[in-house]
């Protein structure tokens, strides 16, 4: 045996020789360019100390285990010499620089590039394309790779001895921090937040652990996090600031810094009828054990619950916990009502205990939201039956005002809200109903008086600007009404379209291109964000969005839209778009609108006879020119159909159709929308404003909103009647895309509305 393994060893030690001698002759052959004696001269003391590296390793092969790892070295040695000399020569310079790894570490032998690392892929246009930049790709996979495995020691020594210098390797430690989230690791995240220079990634770290340590009750950490108050109680937040906001009181509380304004924002959260984010679940927990979730309160969610059309699941839970409280009777009373509460009426029906009053006039309310017009004729009777009192009165008008204004009501019902119900008790949605009416029944006067009541907010929006400056020429006041035209006309929107033709201005386009001086990729080299953005590309990761955010926001103006012509001419019209969103370039409109398809979209607007600059404006509005979205109602492709639409459509032009898989193609979806589109236009006379009112909210929907006094309305006064806020704003953007469309395809101004548009009787 002593014989077979000597000359097994020597046998490797051959193998060991020509496997290691050849990449390096190769590779100083490559690379060299002195004189013949000089290589050669070289090449023997390579071979030198690869012969003592080989007996060195050999020499600890003295069992059978150590040998068979021998051989499995020799194997990996072989296969690596059908890589060509230079990646050789640049793996094996990194591989002899690598300091020695940690306990249980070893080094990634995955050195074969990757499919989506080819050679063949997308090149980085800001980086030039070296075997080293191709390795560190390869390196950069197998560390997120062991990341998302769990193999954290393997993936930060492939960062610190691999990627020093690659762009990407600052995600390397992101993976890092969020995969596993750790309070041990709360050090590196301090250190990370501080020296990453990266704004997206700072953001995200830092609501990971915001939600994770607030989870393990570490809350001076969390403070630490989040640094100041984040908003103001005072203002409308979305479900991510309001998740933020609910952890900085949550922390404060529980580190005993609260004050009062920690209990008023999670009694106003609670009694808030809409679900609250996950992220406010453990302040309304802290609030509750603090004493402050009593029977009254719940009682109070309940009833505003109870009143409302929607949150029936809600209602019945809630007055589940409320059995076994002292207002069981009177739940048991109301829950009887809900499905039909004007049961109360009835003469036979008696609401038992001490607080019948109470329900009684819940029911009422609830009553009065159902159904109004049938609940006002018997208001009277209830109150003398009930034994109502003033302040109950009051609060049941305020349905009724709430009723009335929101739909096509009449002039006696708005008449009667006047009448009936003191200005000093209409809340913020009543006195913008109102204005609304107001406008409908050109109340001028009223409009030009209550804007001044509006919240400092509402009175900043365009809209309301722009009524103010109508209702002060309506009531003759024609030198304030054309300064405040004036200040509504700079808008690029559709009110300040709508002033600027009033005063016979150009249309504030505000357009704002490229400068003429700015030539790819011109500083964008040592832009980092830029560089790390195509490095995802070539990597085809969808880290490349993240980037692209950083990009946009924290660039120069002149890389960021360098960028957003990269992404326009390169068909990237979602990136196009995003530039703009996430930067707030809100004038660059090249970029803002861009025109994918125009071939296909040109060629459906002569078949249907639907200006083209309508088409891509629908289109804008619907998908942000995304031809694979899909709703959550089911609407599919550029110009959002629904299926049933399309079928439909189809079937009249005698068109094939296998039905909602179709829709993702750009063809069937322009050819079907705008024959769609066309049949709006020619049930509504031509008039885009009606026909994208059909479009978005269903054509049956006009005639119900049409006049049916014989009162005279221009478009303007219809638009901003529009009962659902959604297609309101639909309408004013599509106009408005219309017009800008036009603008950029021809590079001609054309008006807002045509005359047929203005001179209609809605």
């Amino acid at each position: 045996m002593k014989i077979f393994f000597r000359k097994l060893i020597l046998c490797l030690s051959v193998l060991f020789f020509i496997t290691s001698v050849t990449p390096v002759f190769n590779a100083y052959a490559a690379d060299n360019t002195t004189s013949s004696t000089k290589k050669s001269t070289a090449k023997k003391k390579v071979v030198k100390a690869a012969k003592k590296k080989n007996a060195r390793a050999l020499k600890k092969a003295n069992t059978r285990k150590n040998i068979k790892k021998a051989i499995s070295k020799a194997q990996i040695k072989s296969n690596l010499k059908k890589k060509t000399a230079v990646k050789k020569s640049v793996a094996n310079k990194s591989v002899a620089s690598v300091k020695k790894p940690p306990l249980n570490v070893k080094p990634p032998f995955n050195k074969e590039t990757p499919k989506s690392v080819s050679d063949s892929m997308l090149k980085n246009p800001l980086l030039e394309t070296t075997p080293k930049l191709v390795m560190q790709r390869n390196y950069f996979v197998d560390a997120k790779t062991a990341i998302k495995k769990g193999d954290e020691q393997k993936a930060l020594y492939i960062k610190h001895n691999y990627l020093k210098g690659y762009p990407l390797a600052v995600w390397i430690d992101y993976y890092y921090l969020v995969e596993d989230p750790k309070i041990e690791k709360y050090s590196q995240v301090k250190q990370f937040l501080k020296q990453s220079h990266h704004q997206e990634l700072n953001s995200y770290v830092k609501s990971v652990y915001i939600d994770y340590l607030s989870k393990r009750k570490q809350y001076k950490k969390v403070l630490e996090l989040i640094g100041k108050k984040p908003f103001e109680d005072n203002v409308e937040l979305n479900s991510v600031q309001l998740s933020r906001q609910c952890r900085y009181y949550e922390a404060r509380w529980n580190r005993g810094f609260a004050d009062s304004s920690a209990s008023v924002f999670a009694s106003k959260l609670y009694l808030r009828l809409k679900q609250y984010p996950q992220g406010c679940e453990g302040l309304i927990s802290t609030w509750a054990k603090h004493g402050y979730l009593t029977d009254k309160l719940t009682l109070e969610r309940f009833e505003r619950a109870y009143i409302s059309r929607n949150y029936e699941q809600t209602t019945q839970n809630l007055a589940r916990s409320l059995s076994n409280t002292v207002y069981k009777d009177r739940i048991l009373a109301l829950m009887d009502l809900y499905d039909d509460p004007s049961k109360i009426m009835d003469e036979k029906y008696q609401i038992n205990g001490d607080d019948k009053s109470r329900a009684a006039v819940l029911a009422f309310k609830r009553f009065a939201n159902l159904n109004a017009k049938d609940a006002i004729e018997l208001f009277d009777q209830f109150c003398k039956k009930y034994d109502v009192t003033d302040h109950q009165r009051l609060e049941i008008m305020q349905i009724f005002a709430q009723s009335f204004l929101s739909r096509q009501a009449t002039i006696e019902e708005v008449t009667w809200v006047d009448r009936n119900l003191p200005a000093v008790l209409w809340t913020e949605d009543i006195k913008i109903m109102r204005m609304r009416k107001a406008i409908w029944f050109s109340q001028w006067q009223i409009v030009y008086d209550l804007y001044d009541h509006l919240t400092e907010y509402d009175r900043s929006l365009i809209n309301w600007r722009y009524w103010k400056a109508r209702s002060a020429r309506e009531i003759g006041r024609i030198e304030q009404s054309n300064q405040l035209m004036e200040q509504v006309s700079t808008d690029r929107s559709f009110f300040g379209f709508l002033a600027a033709t009033e005063l016979s201005k150009p249309l504030p386009f505000n357009h704002e291109k490229l400068p003429e001086k700015a030539v790819w990729p011109g500083k964008l080299k040592h832009n980092k964000a830029a560089v790390r953005f195509f490095e995802f590309k070539v990597l085809n990761d969808y880290c490349a969005s993240v980037e692209w955010k950083e990009v946009a926001k924290t660039s120069t103006n002149e890389d960021a839209l360098l960028m957003a012509e990269w992404a326009l001419s390169s068909g990237n019209i979602a990136y196009s778009i995003s530039s703009v969103v996430a930067g707030k370039r809100w004038d660059a409109l090249d970029y803002r609108f861009p025109k994918p398809y125009l071939e296909l979209y040109q060629k459906y607007s002569d078949y249907s006879n639907v200006p083209i600059s309508f088409l891509y404006g629908i289109s804008r509005q619907e998908s942000m020119l995304n031809p694979n979205i899909k709703s959550p109602v089911g609407a599919v492709g550029l110009m959002q159909l629904m299926p049933e639409t399309a079928k439909l459509v189809s079937r009249k032009n005698k068109w094939s159709y296998r039905g909602p898989s179709d829709l993702v193609n750009p063809e069937y979806n322009i050819r079907l929308g705008s024959a769609y589109l066309k049949d709006m236009l020619n049930r509504f006379d031509n008039n885009r404003i009606l026909a994208a009112a059909a479009y978005n909210a269903g054509p049956g929907r006009i005639k119900i909103w049409a006049s049916k006094d014989g009162g005279v309305r221009d478009s303007a006064m219809y638009i901003e009647n529009i009962p659902f806020k959604e297609t309101r704003l639909y309408v004013q953007n599509v106009i408005l895309y219309d017009v800008i469309y036009k603008k950029l395809l021809t590079g001609k101004e054309d008006n807002l509305l045509y005359s047929h548009e203005k001179n209609y009787r809605y």
